[in-house]
């Protein structure tokens, strides 16, 4: 299955910029090596932003769960670490059955 992912970083108050990219560094070592792996089949940071969309392939959503409480950046950060996950489908599929719906 795959999932959409967002990832919304916020730096916790108190901790200063050099930990709060210590965190992240240790995180995109995580992400790459997930890329390396399959499991993270698409990865963009947004310009600007502290977002970070991923698409994951993972066999269901507990096991969604459990990569996401893995991660360094939500380990170490917490709630400075919003996630939400969404599950997908490609949209071929999606047009196809449309087409099937249509012949009735």
């Amino acid at each position: 299955m795959q999932f959409f992912v967002r990832f919304d970083i916020h730096q916790p108050e108190g901790m200063s910029t050099r930990e709060f990219v210590e965190i992240w560094d240790r995180e995109a070592d995580a992400a790459l090596a997930a890329m390396d792996a399959g499991v993270v089949t698409h990865l963009w940071k947004v310009s600007g932003q502290r977002v970070v969309f991923a698409v994951l392939e993972l066999p269901d959503a507990e096991s969604v769960d459990r990569a996401l409480a893995s991660l360094p950046i939500v380990q170490e950060l917490g709630g400075g670490a919003e996630t939400e996950a969404y599950p997908i489908y490609d949209y071929e599929t999606f047009a196809a059955d449309m087409k099937e719906q249509l012949k009735g």
